[in-house]
């Protein structure tokens, strides 16, 4: 069926009773007066309405925006006056951020104490945090970690098991890559999995294996499933995961994030979260692929506002730091496979899969959402999408791409003649930019995170951070998005500079256009009456301040549904 966008009988009404900005309501204020409950003043707002994108103070009543605008005409809008006034003291304010991309339960999972070895400076680095965690832990236990990356140690090099496994005697070991897509097992996690010589790799994932044939214990994509099935994941439940990646998320300044990737049992802890009031942040949820035909066909989409599930998460492949990412032609540091043959990364799923998934989709009214990142994957899904288009044509169906980091020239038109968003992370280009010549070439990487073609040719962008991936402080999606540049400003003017965004494309991106990502840009992402008041105060101007000053920016209030649900201590 197709995607219906209802707006509340209450936000209409807001809208209609509350003044435009930008025009004179003096009149119609004055005879019918506006209930305001609270009135922010003193502040430097950033509305992202074209009719008056700049203002001093918001009005709110409801958990709505009632208007924005100067101080005294809004302090004249409610004849009674008896609000609550709340000096911002020339704080800057922009409309609450959208992480259009995350994994709250991965997040939370390191917030409450998981092996990071994010700073490891070295495969010794790693040896030496898996072997500590060992000594604490008991016999037969599994230590489980991530976000290691060998692009960052000095022989760039996978790593193999052996010295890992000479330290973790008596415990199995499971630290993946930081992008997910690919990970080490320990000796004892390989017995665990029953991986031998004789075991094949599965369709769509790859056990690494040495000269002698034996398997390095890196595995990769859908082949890391043959050691995570077998883990026990006793622990922190869900609930305490979520709150946990809640608390991060609102101190950073998100109001919102699209849970990339949820299960049956998530979505139950989220909604009762909503109901007891406990789930502060809205999350929009994209059920995993693997349980969408099933769940969908027995439940409709759910809009909550809280919590909504109305999307699910597919993939066509893996990752270009892994080099699992679905290639048009060779890597170019690695042509060939074992066998010799020509080497383009993994199909994850099968194009056939996503072009069913994507008509089943549009028969329920369920968002496609499809983690794409090799320029062949990308084809493939937008052909796939293109195919389900053609036998039930919807306007607002909204399809996703999800990362969309290797562009052929020729796909970069599709995404808006299509109607796909493309879902990008800019830090994952900051991170990546060391290395994806190297992975693909200098003439592919001209199509690697190409924002600003995207955008010319009239696609939109949902911006996020692919959090724990990349940090979830949003500053820093920010600050790549407009420089290109790493925190030490290399390279000097912005790795492919012609593609970066300007602050405007980019601020849109983490709300209004993240909004539109899911059919939300009636009620978020800007700051006009009517609209749920969700917004950020920042410490400093973040649309005109040194780009440099961008990372370092802080959150001094984050406000939802006109509640403050965090302040800067």
């Amino acid at each position: 069926m197709p995607l219906i966008r209802i707006v509340p009988v209450v936000t209409l009404a807001l809208a209609l009773s509350a003044p435009a900005v930008g025009q004179d309501h003096s009149d119609h204020d004055h005879k019918h007066g506006v209930h305001i409950e609270k009135l922010y003043v003193n502040a430097n707002v950033y509305t992202l309405d074209p009719r008056q994108p700049r203002a001093a103070a918001i009005a709110v009543a409801d958990g709505q925006i009632v208007a924005t605008g100067p101080e005294a005409r809004l302090r004249n809008l409610d004849r009674y006056g008896d609000f609550e006034v709340i000096d911002l003291s020339g704080a800057t304010v922009i409309p609450g951020l959208i992480d259009a991309h995350g994994h709250l339960g991965s997040l939370g999972s390191f917030g409450l104490g998981q092996l990071d070895l994010s700073r490891a400076a070295s495969f010794d680095d790693v040896i030496a945090q898996v072997a500590a965690a060992a000594r604490a832990a008991d016999p037969g236990a599994w230590i489980v970690g991530g976000r290691w990356d060998h692009e960052s140690w000095p022989e760039r090099k996978l790593p193999t098991h052996a010295r890992l496994s000479a330290v973790t005697p008596d415990n199995p070991v499971w630290i993946t890559r930081v992008d997910g897509h690919s990970g080490l097992a320990n000796e004892a996690a390989l017995k665990r999995a029953g991986i031998s010589r004789e075991t094949t790799s599965p369709t769509g994932g790859e056990i690494l294996r040495g000269a002698d044939g034996a398997a390095t214990g890196v595995l990769i994509d859908n082949a890391m499933n043959l050691v995570e099935t077998k883990i026990d994941r006793a622990g922190a439940g869900s609930e305490a995961l979520l709150l946990k990646a809640q608390e991060m998320c609102l101190a950073v300044g998100l109001t919102g994030v699209h849970d990339a990737g949820v299960s049956p049992a998530d979505v139950e802890v989220f909604r009762r979260l909503e109901r007891e009031g406990r789930l502060k942040l809205r999350v929009y949820g994209m059920l995993s692929a693997a349980y969408t035909l099933e769940y969908f066909a027995r439940n409709p989409p759910l809009v909550g506002d809280r919590f909504t599930l109305r999307a699910c998460k597919l993939y066509a492949d893996g990752a270009m730091g892994s080099r699992g990412a679905w290639l048009l032609a060779p890597y170019s540091d690695r042509p060939t496979d074992e066998a010799g043959a020509p080497y383009t990364g993994l199909a994850v799923m099968s194009p056939q899969m996503i072009e069913k998934l994507a008509s089943f989709g549009l028969a329920r009214g369920v968002q496609v959402c499809t983690h794409a990142i090799g320029d062949r994957g990308n084809r493939e899904v937008l052909d796939a999408y293109e195919r389900a288009l053609q036998r039930a044509r919807l306007p607002e169906h909204r399809f996703r791409i999800e990362h969309a980091q290797l562009l052929s020239p020729e796909d970069i038109p599709r995404f808006a003649e299509l109607g796909v968003i493309a879902s990008m992370q800019p830090t994952h280009c900051t991170t990546d930019m060391r290395w994806v010549a190297d992975r693909v070439g200098d003439e592919r990487a001209r199509g690697a995170y190409a924002w600003a073609s995207l955008l010319r040719h009239g696609a939109r962008i949902a911006a996020g951070s692919d959090f724990p991936v990349e940090g979830h402080n949003p500053m820093l999606g920010f600050y790549a998005a407009v420089t290109r540049q790493d925190l030490d400003g290399k390279p000097d003017g912005g790795w492919q500079s012609g593609e970066r965004m300007t602050r405007t494309e980019a601020l849109r991106a983490f709300t209004l256009d993240a909004a539109y990502a899911a059919f939300e840009e009636e009620r978020k992402g800007s700051l006009l009456p009517g609209k749920l008041a969700d917004f950020v105060v920042l410490n400093r101007d973040i649309m005109t301040c040194p780009v440099g000053e961008i990372p370092t920016t802080r959150v001094l209030r984050t406000v939802i549904g006109g509640e403050t649900v965090h302040t800067a201590e």
